[in-house]
């Protein structure tokens, strides 16, 4: 049998597809739910005569039941070789309302995959489909004392004004041929190209498998960002950043500086510009800062709404009075906000610059976020805010280049240009293998969580204290 997911992987990659199956990988889910969404949504219909599935069902036990009850939940059927799980079915008066889940607050694309496949396999079991409905989280839902689930979602048979039924039918999808496409081919004869989604957000786990560890050489113009143009330039012969021609390129002060340091001998520096960064920095004691956060699709706290954060982890270096270095890592479990924040501002530096990575969408959002769920706070919060450095501007706005980067600018491949330091050595290298890890010991999944609190500490530790390596090596390129 196949499922939905197995064609969509297919569709993504053919031997990205082939990897999952062979390795039976398991993926943990971005956003955190410790709820049964089958036992919310059963509770949010609030109707006592009901059929519920569970995994591993038979898809007659639908048929068997069918004449029994009007509400249906979390029930699968099959047609050929396709199996797929419905959330919801209704008996309606001119045929079954049929409701599918978005994990989100808004919809801003459907999911005619997902949806078109289920509407073909219950149209070929003869099921009529009247109405198609979209449930999603209700942003403006809060969790005050107990969960609310009749507060919890709302309710769309319409996107963008149309239909949800009438866009699903205008997007069929032939998943039959598309199944006979997988059993025809194989993951050996599925050649491995690259795409957009060997870096789709992260790198895809299988990429190694595929290319091996490649040596592309610093300056390749394959590590021109934001280009439209540059694999079109490579197969004309042109292989270095300084041979880009500048005719075909989007313009932008990133790609200027790439540019400049592959004709510069590797580096570049607009000296004038990053001197006026650092020098609009505030004085006093230096801080470096980094959090860790898990999102919740279904909140569980006071305060909470659907996909809001908590703040688990924090790791601090600053420099005290007489230069020297000092260093703080605070970790907490369950509903460890407060104390964050209280750990914050008791270690914290009262004077001087704050330094993060991309600080506006990360530590600053965070610390707004907790300053609205403990106003006690939130004055302090917000002077702490404007201190805020973000050590991503002088990259992300050309004003430093390194051939060494490769067109990546993120803290962990700065740290690897700019010191001896490598995540590689760390059991916990990324920012969602550090959620997962603590999801496990949040939960209490393991039965000595000791060493992998350690790890964590490691990796974000590294990360605040990459920013102090970045840091000293911009005040050095200027000195």
């Amino acid at each position: 049998m196949f499922h939905i997911s197995d064609i969509r992987k297919f569709e993504r990659c053919h031997r990205y597809y082939y990897a999952e199956q062979r390795e039976a990988a398991f993926h943990d889910s971005f956003l955190r739910n410790d709820e049964s969404m089958t036992d919310l949504l059963v509770e949010f219909f609030a109707h006592p005569d009901c059929f519920v599935g569970k995994r591993g069902d038979e898809a007659r036990l639908f048929f068997e039941n069918e004449h029994r009850y009007d509400y249906f939940f979390n029930v699968r059927f099959e047609a050929g070789e396709m199996r797929i799980k419905v959330p919801v079915l209704i008996k309606g008066t001119c045929g079954y309302h049929v409701y599918f889940v978005h994990h989100g607050t808004s919809v801003r694309e459907l999911d005619y995959y997902s949806l078109s496949i289920a509407y073909q396999v219950l149209l070929q079991n003869n099921l009529k489909v009247s109405k198609i409905y979209m449930i999603s989280f209700n942003p403006d839902y809060v969790f005050h004392n107990r969960l609310e689930v009749g507060k919890l979602f709302v309710i769309s048979d319409s996107f963008r004004e149309r239909p949800i039924i009438d866009l699903v039918i205008s997007h069929p999808i032939d998943y039959e041929k598309i199944i006979a496409e997988i059993k025809s081919s194989s993951y050996e004869e599925s050649l491995p190209i690259k795409g957009r989604n060997c870096h789709l957000k992260v790198e895809c786990p299988h990429y190694h498998d595929c290319f091996g560890d490649e040596e592309i050489r610093d300056d390749s113009i394959m590590t021109l960002v934001s280009s439209r143009y540059k694999k079109d330039m490579q197969a004309e012969g042109i292989e270095r950043l300084a041979d880009v021609d500048t005719s075909r390129l989007e313009g932008n002060r990133v790609q200027y500086a790439q540019i400049m340091a592959s004709r510069n001998g590797g580096q570049f520096v607009d000296k004038l510009a990053l001197k006026h960064f650092l020098s609009s920095i505030p004085e006093g004691n230096a801080s470096f800062i980094d959090f860790e956060w898990d999102r919740y699709l279904v909140p569980p706290f006071e305060g909470m709404k659907p996909l809001d954060v908590v703040c688990f982890e924090f790791a601090l270096y600053y420099l005290d009075d007489d230069q020297q270095l000092q260093n703080y890592t605070f970790i907490g479990t369950k509903d460890c906000r407060k104390e964050f924040v209280e750990d914050i501002l008791r270690h914290l530096p009262e004077k001087g610059a704050i330094f993060a990575y991309n600080a506006e969408g990360a530590e600053v959002l965070r610390l707004k976020e907790l300053g609205k769920i403990f106003p006690e706070y939130n004055k302090e919060l917000n002077k702490i805010i404007a201190r805020f450095v973000d050590l991503a501007t002088p990259f992300v706005e050309g004003l430093v280049y390194d051939v060494r980067m490769a067109g990546n600018y993120s803290l962990k491949k700065l740290v690897s240009v700019v010191s001896e330091y490598s995540y590689r050595n760390l059991d916990i290298n990324d920012g969602m293998k550090a959620v997962y890890s603590w999801r496990n010991v949040d939960k209490g999944n393991l039965e000595d969580s000791s060493k992998v609190l350690a790890d964590l500490k490691e990796y974000c530790s590294l990360d605040a204290y990459g920013l102090l390596l970045v840091y000293r090596w911009l005040i050095s390129l200027v000195a």
